[in-house]
């Protein structure tokens, strides 16, 4: 006897159409889109000799923008689905590549990256990972794990890719290319694979909440501990990722061995991913989370040591886990922290909150370096960071097993 699909909807096996367009509008707009970036600057400075300064301020911006999106976005994918605003994404990324295209001075980049920052806040960076949160839910950690692996594989395959295309065709010419299959890519998983309507169950006689959360609602139990579990790693994870390689050089490695670094905590943080959601889901989230930070503590302070090849490894094997993991538990502990009702809502303005302290880290830490001429003291906020992300951990109990399925009722 076969059983009803109702019983399977919300299974890993149900919703694997909607975790592969997870992981190809990954792999296309965040390893294509975002972490190509600085490809991009490099071509575009020794082309135009433009300066750093205000192409730097044009991806400022864009962070900026897509930071303060995500509120909006949450409440959208509450209201509307997921449809809706990444239809809207797409269109605000037409813009901006278009504009990016015929530039012809530092700050039209700027502008266009107010529309791409938007663009990626509604197609990319917030929409996918409720969906998958909210529709899977006997292996949500997993499934999150797969589809953020994409980011990993696209920023792997995408950066030399765009690097070799900049050389046969112009920095314009490979944004053209680029730009026109990263605002395609999305509508196929919109026609066939993306879940039509709102993803929370609810009664055609339920009245419609106000976009904003209540005060109550801002109350619930948990909340100021995911707070700080999404703010203080945020601080010291981006700013980790900018600052590696000219502290890998100040350390004494050539260039191309700072950059492999980098590169292969990237390639590492997709097993982390992968094995750190199914670990999750078997043993729980909280459990995995505090590994997780407690093995990203670690991992800094191998680096002061990392003059020798082996401590950089251990170091990139540490680290590269443990942001793999983190990255496929947070939004799952976030559900089962806050429950399926405004999930969005309240996701987006977390969101929010570590996107503004991600963005803060890295100006942070190149302050204090122009200031000593030494990373000493963002070494010691990045690690005081992510140990006090792990106290918060070790204080959190997670929600019984009673409360997390009255949550999804």
């Amino acid at each position: 006897m076969t059983s009803p699909p109702e019983a399977d909807a919300g299974t890993l096996r149900a919703s694997l159409p909607l975790v592969a367009a997870g992981f190809v509008i990954s792999f296309m707009l965040i390893g294509g889109g975002i972490d190509t970036v600085g490809v991009f600057i490099n071509a575009i400075t020794e082309a135009n000799g433009w300066p750093r300064t205000g192409l730097s301020l044009g991806v400022a911006v864009g962070a900026a923008v897509a930071a303060l999106s995500t509120p909006g976005v949450g409440i959208a994918v509450d209201r509307y689905g997921v449809r809706v605003p990444m239809l809207w994404g797409v269109g605000l990324l037409a813009t901006g590549f278009a504009i990016v295209v015929v530039m012809q001075a530092p700050w039209h980049f700027v502008v266009a990256n107010v529309f791409l920052g938007m663009g990626f806040a509604g197609c990319a960076l917030l929409p996918l990972t409720i969906a998958i949160t909210l529709r899977v839910r006997d292996r949500t950690a997993l499934a999150l794990g797969i589809a953020g692996t994409g980011a990993s594989a696209g920023a792997l395959a995408l950066a030399p890719a765009a690097h070799a295309a900049i050389e046969a065709l112009g920095w314009r010419g490979t944004y053209m290319v680029m730009g026109t299959l990263l605002v395609l890519t999305p509508l196929p998983c919109l026609a066939f694979a993306l879940p039509r309507g709102r993803l929370e169950r609810h009664t055609e006689a339920e009245r419609p909440k106000p976009a904003l959360p209540s005060l109550r609602e801002l109350g619930r139990p948990g909340l100021r501990g995911l707070l700080a579990l999404m703010v203080l790693p945020g601080l010291a994870t981006f700013a980790i990722s900018v600052h590696l390689v000219p502290y890998l050089t100040d350390s004494g490695f050539s260039g191309a061995t700072a950059a492999f670094a980098l590169g292969a905590t990237i390639g590492v943080s997709a097993v982390g991913k992968i094995a750190g959601g199914w670990l999750a889901d078997r043993f729980g989230t909280l459990p995995i989370m505090r590994t997780a930070l407690f093995l990203g503590a670690l991992s800094l302070t191998l680096l002061p040591a990392a003059a020798t090849p082996a401590y950089l490894a251990g170091f990139v094997a540490l680290y590269g886990i443990a942001l793999g993991t983190y990255a496929a538990v947070i939004p799952a502990l976030a559900k089962e922290t806050l429950g399926v009702d405004r999930f969005g809502t309240l996701f987006g303005l977390l969101q929010l909150a570590a996107m503004l302290a991600a963005a803060a880290g890295p100006v942070t830490a190149g302050v204090l370096f122009d200031a000593t001429g030494h990373y000493d003291e963002a070494m010691g906020i990045w690690i005081a960071a992510l140990s006090a992300a792990l106290l918060v951990a070790l204080v959190m109990r997670p929600r019984s097993r009673a409360a997390r399925l009255g949550a999804e009722a």
